[in-house]
């Protein structure tokens, strides 16, 4: 297995140690437990320290060699074993670093909830831990990440894989996958002391025209070594050719380089030089180059970083040599490692167990902004997992299947299920439309704040009103789907789907319920990806002991029953009280002035019943209802008694008033754009 480039945290963790003469050498002479771990033997000192653990009597030395068990297994990322050893030094009472280590193996193990509850007994004893707060916090979204998957297709790729180590995948020339493995045809003869396994090289696979690959074959004998070699990258034309190799003859400078080649006229690959990026003491790997060929991107754990393994990027010089590397600065490196960059389609892909993740080394994308890259975001369930998960790279899709598949790839993951240790996986986005619905909730601005029958100047957002969405697709039921809060600027987006009747409710304290339908009928027949609509919401707010004036609803000369342009708007007040069922309101009934008085004060009571009848009818219970004749005593014009007045004038004191008990319910009363009079009336 390649230190450095391999991947997991056999490989990550390798380097947070010093390198020492007997990092690279094959296992020799069986020492001490303790020794063989401290020579990161890691495979021959779980062995030895498991028969010490056996035979030791004293507890506190029983339980720091389970703590090393535990450490061996996961620095080889036998992250069950690791759990179940760390574990047992937790019950021997060791160090409360056991109980963290614990928690991150269970978390790496998929293990969500027991991870949770054993962070949390780590911050007890260990209060004031910020990478424990951390991980806890990114535990419990990890657990909701696992709940609710993105919408990629993750396979394992059978043909590319063996029992063995297999990963960074690389795309050649006509289709071909050039890969990472220590599987038995890697030269060499002799055994990697970290994993016990043999050293890694380069293979590579051709398409078979099947959607699979062919056999896989070792690449040219120039570039694979008796050493690790992986992690490979070519310029554009495939005629440079960068990778990593850790290990040489030398044990003083046994430290992984970025070794460079081309192509020669007889297509063979010439004898590989390093590139002199850091000092000797310094591991660099993982390279990646931009397509122009002009930057080349690496992982490396270099003084100059944040800790733990960092990106850095060195540009090509007009002479050819390359620059002096530059950090990719703290928006992408943190204290742990970060590794494996590739860059398609505008993107910074790397993988990252410092940034908050699901569990081992997480795969996250990152957009430029000026020269910078920012904003990291972890793609998430199913790329993502509770294991390592990295080495990501996009395969272009073909054109048969452009109309289905918006983005196809592959990565490496070390999670269950897979032919061996490390795998390799493909995944694909199918080519799915996003049906987006904006909602915004508002209130009225009036031009005297306290009255509501002063005119309407215009809305504002309303923030903290909540909006229940339901299915009203099935005549005759309402399913409720989810609630939803607007921000600050009343706003909040959802993703919708297509065919579908929607009922929207929105709902604030102190103001009165109102619902919205929606219709995305139709909406899968259009063509775009995306398709976003919007729908407003404006909210009336209550208020308390005002009377309110329903101008639109209006009666023609000594009648009291409903016309239908009144219907119109007793409708709405339907509506609104179901959708208020608590509020109790009055009706009142006002006439013009023409007539005798007590006829008037008769005729107003007969139309204000008529309301509450209509409302009744129309499935409003009658206890809700109350009925007020006011006669001519509120004339809202100079219309009295012998003052000549047009049937206009005189029709609007035919009006219809309300007030809520015990509240005041503001409904939109603006006048019609034409009063509908009597014919036989002039």
């Amino acid at each position: 297995m390649t230190l450095m480039f391999a991947h997991s945290h056999r490989t990550f963790f390798i380097l947070l140690f010093s390198l020492t003469v007997s990092s690279c050498f094959l296992i020799q002479n069986i020492k001490s437990g303790e020794t063989l771990f401290q020579e990161k033997k890691f495979t021959v000192a779980a062995d030895k320290l498991k028969s010490e653990f056996d035979v030791e009597p004293a507890q506190d030395v029983k339980a720091r060699k389970a703590f090393l068990i535990g450490e061996c297994y996961r620095f080889s990322n036998q992250t069950l074993e690791a759990e179940r050893w760390y574990k047992t030094a937790q019950s021997l009472n060791y160090d409360a670093i056991a109980t963290y280590d614990y928690a991150l193996m269970l978390k790496a193990n998929g293990k969500y909830d027991d991870a949770i509850e054993q962070f949390k007994e780590y911050i007890q004893q260990v209060p004031f831990n910020d990478d424990a707060s951390k991980q806890l916090k990114s535990t419990q979204q990890a657990l909701d990440w696992q709940k609710n998957p993105s919408a990629y297709v993750v396979k394992n790729v059978e043909a590319l894989n063996s029992p063995a180590f297999d990963y960074a995948p690389v795309l050649y020339k006509d289709g071909a996958i050039i890969f990472t493995s220590d599987r038995g045809d890697a030269a060499g003869t002799q055994t990697y002391g970290w994993t016990g396994e043999k050293f890694s090289d380069l293979f590579y696979s051709l398409p078979d025209g099947n959607g699979s690959y062919k056999s896989s074959l070792p690449l040219s004998a120039v570039i694979n070594s008796k050493y690790n070699e992986g992690a490979v990258c070519f310029n554009k034309d495939f005629s440079e050719l960068f990778f990593t190799r850790c290990g040489t003859d030398n044990i003083t400078n046994d430290y992984c380089k970025i070794f460079e080649t081309t192509m020669n006229a007889t297509g063979e690959w010439n004898t590989p030089q390093s590139l002199p990026l850091f000092e000797d003491s310094t591991n660099v790997s993982q390279p990646f180059l931009t397509a122009d060929g002009k930057e080349l991107y690496f992982s490396s754990d270099s003084r100059e970083g944040y800790g733990g393994k960092d990106l850095f990027i060195t540009r090509r010089q007009a002479d050819g040599t390359w620059s002096e590397p530059e950090n990719l600065g703290p928006n992408i490196n943190t204290t742990g490692d970060e590794a494996f960059p590739y860059i398609a389609n505008g993107k910074l892909y790397f993988a990252s167990n410092g940034q908050p993740g699901m569990g081992g080394m997480d795969i996250f994308s990152a957009t430029k902004t000026g020269k910078q890259w920012m904003n990291p975001v972890n793609l998430r369930a199913p790329i993502n997992s509770a294991a390592d998960d990295f080495g990501l790279i996009l395969i272009p899709v073909p054109n048969e299947r452009k109309k289905e598949v918006k983005e196809t790839g592959l990565f490496t993951s070390t999670r269950p299920g897979g032919k061996g240790n490390d795998d390799i996986y493909s995944f694909e986005l199918p080519r799915i439309k996003l049906y987006q619905l904006e909602v915004q909730v508002k209130e009225k601005v009036f031009a005297n704040p306290s009255d509501p029958n002063s005119p309407v100047t215009g809305t504002v957002a309303l923030q903290n009103a909540m909006v229940s969405l339901f299915d009203a697709t099935q005549a005759g039921r309402l399913d409720s789907l989810n609630r939803y809060a607007t921000d600050a600027t009343g706003k909040f987006t959802l993703t919708i789907s297509p065919e579908k009747i929607y009922k929207l409710t929105a709902s604030k304290p102190n103001y009165f319920s109102k619902s919205e339908n929606f219709s995305s009928l139709g909406f899968s027949s259009r063509d775009n990806d995306t398709i976003k609509e919007s729908v407003t919401i404006v909210l009336d707010k209550i208020y308390k002991n005002v009377q309110i004036t329903l101008s639109n609803i209006y009666y023609d000369y000594n009648k009291w029953n409903i016309r239908p342009d009144a219907a119109l708007v007793l409708d709405t007040l339907v509506t609104l009280l179901n959708e208020n069922p608590t509020v109790s309101v009055q009706l009142g009934s006002h006439t013009d002035s023409r007539g005798n008085d007590n006829f008037n004060m008769n005729l107003s009571q007969k139309r204000a019943q008529s309301c509450v009848d209509y409302l009744v009818a129309h499935g409003i219970a009658k206890e809700r209802l109350t009925a007020k004749g006011y006669g001519e005593t509120q004339l809202v014009n100079g219309c009295g008694n012998g003052v000549p007045c047009t049937e206009e004038e005189h029709q609007k004191n035919r009006r219809t008033t309300f007030q809520v008990t015990g509240d005041t319910m503001n409904i939109d009363s603006k006048e019609p754009d034409k009063i509908i009079v009597d014919p036989n009336r002039k």
